[in-house]
């Protein structure tokens, strides 16, 4: 039997965290394999249940460093302490006192920038520079990111020995569109804008989720990318619950300020008004911790609060039930932006479902339903109650909402298919492609 080749690979998200970059990671621990690669994977502690996507990812875990050795991989968890950053986050996060947090953020990042090996992530630039001067055999390395700085450490690991590495972009970074609306914000991303060149001048090529975002990264880093999209577990989506008794729209996972869920509350709420004794429930589920979001949200449905239910973040087994048992799913994208699949298209697309999409993003997100043949799209209001309303009949009358889906669409999204990419990807970074 061929000798594996060992590939280094530095995510700060891997499980047990259940947030959705570990499941990206995971699936190449678990499929890498196939191309007879095992993979190394160092990460941090995770021995706090994650309650929302960001204060947990913040506090400090583990004294010691952990390895597990599986078949096909190992893991080295890596202690991590907060940083006074994280600390004030985890304090001032919905109080009146939160532009001082925003202050301190913008110090710190700047700061980690600069001097990244000193930073909260030193300890992956130093652990896996000593691993790297036991394992001499490895020469090929991925490295997910965010938080960014990780790609800083790669940087300096390449000096320390001239690994072929691969940056894995789950969002772009300076050329994001998304998040850059404050002022500290897009001071800060003209010194991003500088590292990112910086740093991912030793990088071998990159992969990200999407056509629109490789190419704004190539474009700016000068390096060559291919896409690699997040996907599903097929073993995750074996059972079929019995639907709801009411009339099910369910929306997982966080909102962010650039998606207009308004439009769908504002269009929901006025179907609720066409109907007589509307027999329809709206789930949120993941969004209860997080206070912008549903301030935003109660302002939108006073007097309709009856058919809304919300969730804190659940375990995603749970997440999948209330999917399955739900009619519908919703998708809300991202105003005038292009390229953003959102962390549930897979898990949408796993589960079988009608999506409705309102507003459309005219790209990946509509593109890809229409491939599956799951997608309900929609421009406006009008088109938003027409199809609830022929879907709301079939529910009542007891008909299938389910359409005929492309069943060989679906396959492709799998973990599995996307992680067979990465493989060829990994391939390409040597001239010499014989293993073992």
């Amino acid at each position: 039997m061929a000798k594996k080749e060992k590939v280094l690979i530095l995510s700060y998200y891997f499980p047990p965290c259940n947030l959705t970059p570990s499941e990206r990671i995971f699936s190449w621990a678990r499929y890498l394999k196939k191309g007879d690669y095992y993979p190394i994977i160092i990460t941090r502690n995770w021995d706090l249940p994650v309650t929302n996507s960001t204060t947990a990812a913040f506090q400090s875990s583990g004294d010691k460093v952990r390895i597990e050795k599986h078949d096909d991989y190992e893991v080295h968890y890596l202690p991590y302490t907060s940083s006074l950053k994280d600390k004030a986050f985890i304090k001032l996060d919905g109080t009146k006192y939160y532009f001082l947090y925003l202050i301190l953020a913008f110090s710190s990042n700047l700061t980690n920038l600069i001097v990244v090996k000193r930073s909260a992530f030193s300890s992956f630039y130093y652990y896996t520079r000593s691993l790297l001067k036991q394992e001499q055999d490895i020469d090929k390395m991925v490295v997910s990111a965010s938080p960014y700085e990780l790609f800083g450490i790669a940087f300096h690991l390449y000096k320390f020995k001239p690994l072929k590495w691969i940056a894995d972009y789950r969002d772009d970074w300076s050329t994001s569109e998304v998040y850059h609306s404050s002022a500290f914000k897009k001071l800060l991303n003209v010194f991003n804008g500088y590292y990112e060149k910086r740093w991912l001048s030793t990088c071998t090529s990159f992969i990200s989720v999407s056509g629109h975002y490789v190419e704004k990264i190539s474009r700016f880093i000068g390096k060559p990318g291919e896409v690699l999209t997040n996907g599903y577990m097929p073993e995750n989506y074996v059972a079929t619950p019995e639907p709801f008794d009411l009339f099910t729209i369910t929306y997982v996972g966080s909102i962010y300020p650039t998606q207009p869920i308004e439009l769908f509350l504002d269009g929901i709420t006025s179907f609720i008004d066409s109907k007589k004794e509307c027999q329809i429930q709206v789930y949120f589920v993941g969004i209860k911790n997080e206070h912008g979001i549903m301030q935003r949200i109660a302002q939108s449905i006073k007097g309709y609060e009856g058919y809304f239910k919300f969730t804190e973040r659940v375990e995603k087994q749970e997440a999948i039930r209330i999917q399955g048992q739900s009619h519908l799913l919703l998708i809300c994208s991202h105003n005038n932006l292009k390229g953003i699949p959102g962390s549930k298209l897979y898990e949408y697309i796993a589960l079988r479902k009608n999506v409705i999409v309102y507003p459309s993003d005219g790209d990946i997100v509509e593109n890809t339903l229409r491939e599956t043949g799951q997608g309900i799209i929609c421009h406006n209001m009008k088109e938003f109650n027409e199809h609830l309303d022929v879907l709301y009949t079939r529910y009542k009358q007891g008909t299938s909402n389910m359409d005929h889906f492309n069943e060989r669409a679906i396959r492709k999204y799998s973990r599995e298919g996307q992680a067979d990419l990465l493989i060829q990807y990994l391939d390409a970074c040597s001239n010499n492609n014989n293993k073992g």
